[in-house]
């Protein structure tokens, strides 16, 4: 009988969360509408609505530290095989800038900014996003209203029948399963995560990096780590391997033989008790990004 009332409970909240929606898109229209006094309107510059709700007013909400590669990876359910982090924010007004555009989820995602972003892609063809908003808003209207549902105490907003978000700091956006599971992994300290994957090369590596991709058993290497950051109006892209392929080296000696006025590339082998491979590779942004370290 108690869990009978507890479902109750929570099919009122979301119910009363969709009517809030509803609500806040009617009053919008209403507000903001047409006037019949057109004269008078005429020559008045019409403001933009902000339609927007903002998140502390969905009810519980992820809460997780989410400042690096290595926080996406503690928050992925076991199973990532490459991931990315982009601080947006950290990208703006520098050489790099071109990387928000091309890897970050478009304004219209949440009708807000996305800052930070996370991409991770599992061994079963599955992936999350993790994505910080900034303001804490978004527009209810990029999700379907019918018939919202629960995981946890925190509302599901379903985009599509494949993708769903859990909102919160970071939101989850992905496939169900794995956005539920991402959240089964926040929740448990205890739980298995990706970190333990990828977590020896971490311990050899810039994590501040606004830009940063880690790929494991590619035909690159066994695993390596690729970070990119802005220094004195130039790119500098520095990629960590493990396990480097007889292929990669020899692309990598190539590159290092080459320095020309664009790019230069230093390649350094056998460091540590990883026998990393390390190539630190200089230049404007379009040298720096289109060196390739793999040729098929």
């Amino acid at each position: 009988m108690a869990k009978s009332k507890k479902s109750k409970v929570a099919a009122t909240a979301v119910a009363g969360f969709m009517v809030f929606i509803m609500i806040v898109s009617a009053l919008a229209s209403i507000y903001w509408g047409g006037n019949n006094n057109d004269d008078a309107t005429a020559a008045q510059p019409t403001a933009t609505p902000d339609t927007r709700i903002p998140l502390s007013s969905i009810g519980k909400l992820i809460d997780h530290q989410f400042d690096s590669i290595t926080d996406g990876l503690e928050m992925s359910p076991p199973g990532a095989i490459a991931v990315r982090y982009i601080d947006a924010e950290d990208l703006d007004g520098t050489p790099l800038e071109p990387l928000k555009y091309q890897y970050l989820q478009p304004y219209e995602t949440y009708g807000t900014n996305i800052v930070r972003s996370y991409h991770a892609e599992f061994w079963d063809g599955t992936w999350i996003e993790l994505h910080e908003l900034y303001p804490r808003k978004f527009n209810p209207g990029v999700f379907i209203t019918q018939s919202p549902t629960q995981y946890n105490n925190r509302i599901v907003l379903i985009r599509n029948k494949d993708i769903v978000n859990i909102m919160g700091d970071p939101c989850i956006m992905g496939p169900r399963n794995k956005v539920e599971a991402t959240v089964d992994v926040i929740e448990d300290k205890n739980a298995s995560n990706s970190y333990p994957y990828f977590s020896e090369l971490l311990l050899q590596v810039d994590h501040d990096a606004p830009y940063q991709m880690m790929a494991m058993n590619s035909p690159i290497a066994s695993q390596y780590h690729d970070a990119m950051r802005a220094v004195n109006g130039s790119c500098e892209r520095t990629i960590t391997l493990i396990g480097a392929t007889e292929n990669t080296t020899t692309i990598l000696n190539e590159l290092a033989a080459n320095t020309t006025d664009e790019i230069e590339c230093n390649v350094t082998f056998g460091e540590g008790d990883l026998n990393l491979t390390i190539a630190r590779i200089t230049g404007d942004y379009d040298a720096a990004m289109g060196a390739r370290i793999y040729e098929p």
